[in-house]
């Protein structure tokens, strides 16, 4: 038989082993998840806050440096030539595309993703990211609305934009706007704490 005190041994660096690594798995997980986090704020304490997230809570630091951003709802009639804005469309039998969404970026994130592409969020849809060339007020099948021409780095497509669907124009904003409630998406690096370190806050415009 094996001495008793060395496999009792054996058996506590085992325990601490397999404790460390459920340690470390708890700090990785939600927090560490690459990507973007999406979720609603339930706390901000100063610096800090906490964010409901589909897989857990998760615990962000805001530096001074954070990006914050807000989405603020606009009207059809808003869309002007100079925007540079982000489109989700549907290409129609005409050529032309048809937007189920539109964001106008914040000046400073003018050129983010340009181009034109298929989108993975909606099948048979394409996302477009370009400034607004002309903007013409239309009717197209008794609907009233506006056709965007979208100026990109390689090319120009346009997008009839029908009334009812979701507008929105984010603007730089301060972090009184982190509030209890608010759905945001978060950007940001781990931190040594489990925590994220956030680069950037988008508080998302109301339903």
């Amino acid at each position: 038989m094996k001495n008793p005190t060395s496999f009792l041994a054996a058996v506590l660096v085992g325990l601490f082993v397999l404790a460390g690594n459920a340690r470390i798995h708890a700090q990785v997980s939600p927090s560490r998840q690459p990507g973007t986090i999406r979720g609603k704020i339930t706390a901000v304490n100063a610096a800090e806050l906490s964010v409901a997230a589909a897989n857990g809570e998760v615990r962000a630091t805001v530096p001074d440096k954070t990006v914050i951003r807000q989405e603020i709802a606009m009207q059809l009639s808003d869309i002007a030539p100079g925007m540079y804005l982000g489109t989700t469309a549907e290409k129609q039998a005409d050529g032309t595309f048809r937007a189920s969404e539109v964001h106008v970026f914040s000046e400073d994130q003018r050129g983010t993703g340009e181009g034109h592409r298929p989108s993975s969020s909606v099948p048979n849809s394409t996302m477009t990211n370009a400034s607004v060339e002309k903007v013409e007020d239309v009717v197209v099948q008794d609907v009233k609305g506006r056709v965007m021409s979208l100026k990109f780095s390689d090319g120009e497509i346009k997008v009839f934009v029908p009334p009812g669907i979701p507008l929105v124009k984010r603007v730089v904003a301060s972090r009184d706007a982190l509030k209890p409630g608010a759905e945001v998406s978060l950007q940001g690096t781990p931190g040594p704490d489990g925590t994220v370190i956030a680069s950037q806050i988008t508080i998302r415009a109301s339903k």
